[in-house]
């Protein structure tokens, strides 16, 4: 007991061996998986809830994989789907080889995820300008990693588990991840969406091509059973055309709202606010530079960052100067307009349209991620869709606030 003792003693330090630090992995791992107790049943008060929360959900990717999701078959469905177009980089392997089935994916989290952080404490070791040491990166990497995808895999596990143990209570507040569901049901609560043309279908013919050859039609989901949500094109306010180019696409604000476990009627709160600015000739802002709003006081924006290394597929992943590694940008690389600093003007009028969102469509899931347009249609406010499984976007949070978040909602929920 001494020997344990002292190992979980110094879990609460940096300076473990990489050794000391894949044993602690491990012993967490296979403890929460093969025990099949819940998150407070490993008790230390040495070890950080952090890492608690970070391996604790890996041991639950496994125990749900084969269980009901709340817009897929099963966990492992969803996973394929959702992470065929993430690549770890420097790989070019997309995560989704690694969700084939709970056995290879159980191989992945034993042996291929601690080689990768491994690897990835290496090349940061020698990048840091901080210099730390690559035992104290394969501590960070392993246990509690901080990087946007991390953050992002816990949301969604958690989200999985929640409509999982509360599915006949909460059925209908996940059926809100369909776009055309939320259109439908937001509408009907006066919450500002964007609006549906009220046509049963449209076609769309090419002017040249004859012979009944190159045209389309679409029946719309709303009006006629369809499968396609028919909407005009929306611009970009006055205020965010100034910071990206006139053919960037509609530029969104990411909100992350969330409500603890402690009680259905506990305040809905804010996570994190990023702008994502679009790029020059994109139909959406998926590749978007990404800048945090300060939404607690100044209401100012950071300098931007990406996460687009992750998303380069074939030989692009193998670019080293993006690999573990998010740029800054001060300034928009296509627009040359400095971002960095700028006050964004309706912070308040957007947090309070997506507290109102939340509490009135899906009150009783953890968290949600909102796509909030600012249009040039009279200068309004307009929601887009609402991600249940949703990432950050590199965004700024309150790491203590998010890991009792976490802690709390996974304590929760095993009961």
């Amino acid at each position: 007991m001494t020997a344990i003792h002292a190992l979980r003693k110094k879990s609460s330090s940096r300076n473990m061996s990489i050794v000391q630090t894949l044993v602690l992995y491990y012993r967490l791992f296979f403890y929460y998986l093969y025990s099949g107790n819940g998150i407070d049943t490993y008790y230390s008060t040495e070890i950080d809830r952090r890492i608690l929360i970070h391996i604790y959900s890996l041991a639950l990717v496994i125990r749900l994989f084969s269980f009901p999701h709340y817009r897929a078959k099963c966990y492992g469905d969803d996973l394929r789907a959702n992470l065929h177009n993430v690549i770890v980089p420097f790989t070019g392997i997309p995560l989704s080889i690694f969700c084939f089935n709970k056995y290879v994916c159980l191989f992945f989290l034993i042996f291929i995820y601690p080689l990768w952080a491994f690897i990835g404490s290496i090349y940061l070791s020698f990048r840091d300008s901080r210099k730390k040491t690559a035992h104290e990166h394969f501590y960070e990497q392993l246990l509690r990693p901080n990087h946007w995808f991390a953050t992002w895999r816990i949301n969604c596990t958690i989200v999985a588990y929640h409509s999982y143990k509360k599915w006949e209570q909460t059925e209908e507040q996940y059926a809100m991840e369909d776009k055309g569901r939320f259109l439908i049901e937001a509408n009907k609560l006066d919450i500002p969406v964007t609006p549906i043309l009220d046509v049963p279908c449209i076609m769309i013919k090419h002017k040249s091509i004859e012979g009944g050859m190159g045209i389309n039609i679409y029946d719309n989901f709303a009006t006629n059973h369809g499968d396609w949500i028919i909407q005009k094109v929306f611009s970009n306010s006055d205020f965010i055309q100034r910071l990206v180019t006139p053919d960037a696409p509609l530029s969104t604000v990411r909100i992350i709202t969330s409500r603890d476990s402690s009680s259905s009627s506990s305040p809905i709160k804010v996570k994190t606010m990023v702008f994502r600015a679009g790029r020059i000739r994109q139909k959406t802002d998926h590749n978007a530079i990404f800048y945090d709003i300060d939404f607690n006081s100044s209401h100012r924006l950071s300098s931007g960052t990406t996460n687009r290394h992750w998303y380069q597929s074939g030989f692009k992943s193998f670019d080293t100067k993006s690999m573990w590694n998010e740029q800054n940008y001060s300034v928009h690389p296509d627009s040359h307009e400095r971002i960095e600093g700028i006050k964004w003007p309706n912070v308040n009028e957007m947090i309070q349209c997506v507290c109102q969102a939340h509490e009135k469509l899906c009150p009783n899931v953890p968290i949600i991620g909102w796509d909030v347009a600012w249009t040039n249609e009279d200068n309004q406010l307009m929601l887009l869709e609402l991600n249940i499984s949703c990432n950050f976007f590199n965004g700024h949070f309150d790491t203590e606030e998010y890991t009792k978040f976490c802690y709390e909602w996974f304590h929760a929920l095993d009961i």
